[in-house]
């Protein structure tokens, strides 16, 4: 059961999946827009010394091109011309994907979405511009007094602690050239549908939004005895 305010005219629900995925629906009648977040409990603390930026590089490069929708950019064009937007960030154990898009394009945005944590190519073609784009996030930031905050935080740690990263990562510490396969091994070994969850807001009745959902996202593979990180003994 959900507690909400007697004020509060939206119909809410939350369900787990098959496959362990946790699932918060939001129906509003009045939602002038539609929009997803997913969260999957995978930040930059999981990276290894020698691949540090590499959490923040999957959350990059994860959406160039998928099996279903194989065009890097069929995401971006999609919302577009849906008066929809996008954005993800990687944080210490989580990194958070999101977006907004028009009612009426709702459905194929988050079927796209969707394949991201399905079925994703993260295509070749695109590594070294993907580098680029971190690369040019952390040379935004080496003058901003927050982010150097949290670099002398982390350097400060113990040498062998997880917390002795460098999170947002280079050029320098991704250009390895099996970044690729890294990132892959990564991947599989930590995206799992048990520690992901993922609201969804839109103008559908609860009943086709939850049919819809869970239709879509049941398909995120499940890793067999996925053993959940743990950071105290790290």
């Amino acid at each position: 059961n959900i507690e909400k305010p007697k004020t509060d005219t939206l119909d809410y629900a939350v369900k787990i999946l098959s496959n362990g995925l946790t699932v918060l629906f939001i129906s509003d009648p009045n939602a002038n827009k539609s929009s997803a977040a997913l969260g999957v409990n995978v930040g930059n603390l999981l990276d290894k010394p020698d691949e540090q930026g590499l959490a923040h590089f999957c959350e990059h490069l994860l959406f160039m091109g998928t099996d279903k929708y194989p065009l890097e950019n069929a995401y971006s064009n999609y919302l577009s011309k849906n008066s929809g937007t996008s954005n993800a960030s990687t944080s210490t154990d989580r990194t958070i994907y999101y977006f907004d898009v028009s009612n009426e394009g709702f459905e194929g945005a988050l079927d796209i979405f969707a394949q991201f944590f399905i079925c994703p190519k993260f295509n070749e073609g695109s590594v070294e511009r993907e580098i680029n784009a971190v690369d040019a996030e952390f040379s935004k930031n080496i003058n901003n007094d927050s982010w150097r905050l949290q670099h002398l935080k982390s350097v400060e740690t113990k040498k062998d602690s997880c917390f002795n990263r460098f999170s947002t990562g280079n050029k320098t510490t991704l250009g390895l050239p099996d970044i690729r396969d890294r990132l892959l091994t990564f991947y599989k070994k930590y995206y799992t549908s048990e520690i992901m969850y993922l609201c969804v807001y839109s103008k559908k009745p609860m009943n086709e939004l939850v049919k819809f959902v869970e239709d879509l996202f049941v398909l995120v593979p499940k890793i067999e005895n996925f053993i959940k990180p743990r950071y105290d003994n790290r």
